[in-house]
């Protein structure tokens, strides 16, 4: 029951931080799309600005939702779901990436088969993750939340709070700025920071490669 309350409310967190948007973008559109996975080894997201829930289930289908908002109503966007054109076994999600300057936010809320090891390439906006194989995140902005990743995750983040909870295997994390918050990992921790708190509780080991100002916590770490 627990779990189950969990995950509507991940699916809910677009359209709650949707509405958080300021300078006057409207919603304009809601796109669906879909892609099965049984031909692919590997999931690339590329998205611009707006929020990105993503919740991994017994699945063999990407299922994508795209809530659009734009402050000039027809403004150029490109929302995409299909294979790579470099590799045929990654499936390529592409929002809001191909065009700069552009007016226009996307909100993104996907399911996905929860072993289908995935990497994101996010510019700015929260990103919530429960339950996927999480392999890279390369973000620009915004908060960063991850419940149950089953592989070893790295990130590389500009600014805004992480929280990771139960990551199988190790995890590294580089830090512009914002606080960091771990718990579970079955592997190493090792962080590279620039300014913020970092606490880390139940991890094999851990290694601060460096860190410019804010407190260290650790707790059952060996």
């Amino acid at each position: 029951m627990k779990y189950s309350l969990f995950i509507s409310l991940v699916l809910a967190s677009g359209s709650l931080f949707a509405h958080d948007y300021t300078n006057n973008y409207e919603k304009v559109d809601v796109k669906s799309l879909s892609l099965n996975t049984t031909e692919f080894t590997q999931f690339v997201i590329e998205v611009g600005s707006g929020s990105l829930t993503i919740v991994g289930s017994d699945q063999d289908t990407i299922d994508v939702s795209a809530d659009i908002y734009q402050r000039e109503s027809g403004s150029k966007y490109c929302l995409t779901l299909a294979p790579s054109a470099k590799n045929a076994e990654v499936a390529l999600l592409k929002a809001n990436t191909c065009y700069h300057h552009n007016d226009t936010r996307i909100d993104l809320s996907i399911t996905m088969p929860k072993s289908l090891i995935t990497r994101i390439n996010d510019g700015s906006g929260f990103i919530q993750i429960e339950s996927a194989s999480i392999q890279t995140i390369n973000d620009g902005s915004g908060r960063i939340e991850i419940n149950n990743n089953y592989t070893s995750l790295t990130i590389n983040d500009g600014s805004g709070a992480i929280e990771v909870t139960n990551n199988r295997g190790d995890l590294v994390i580089e830090d512009g700025s914002g606080s960091i918050d771990i718990d579970d990992v079955s592997g190493s921790v090792s962080i590279d920071d620039g300014s913020g708190s970092i606490t880390v509780s139940n991890a094999e080991k851990f290694t601060l490669l460096s860190d410019g100002s804010g407190s260290v916590n650790l707790e059952n770490v060996n």
